[in-house]
């Protein structure tokens, strides 16, 4: 028998959908830890999810943050 999942109720305070769709990518991120597998959460696929992380502007670098010495790259100035 498989141990209970813990759910974790997301609240939005307004009814404004690119702020809960933007909330809901991120805790899919943040839950999984992996593109695939919160795309797979949300139900959709990582290319589409992809488009949704660059459609919010969403930082989301797991692996090289996981890297020894990681620095967040700097912005090229036009």
């Amino acid at each position: 028998m498989k141990p209970a999942k813990k759910i974790m109720a997301i609240t939005l305070p307004d009814l404004n959908l690119s702020e809960a769709e933007r909330r809901l990518v991120q805790e899919a991120l943040t839950r999984t830890g992996s593109l695939v597998e919160a795309a797979e959460l949300l139900g959709t696929n990582r290319h589409a999810l992809r488009r949704l992380i660059a459609k919010h502007s969403i930082t989301w670098w797991p692996y090289a943050q996981q890297q020894t010495g990681w620095k967040r790259p700097t912005r090229a100035q036009a």
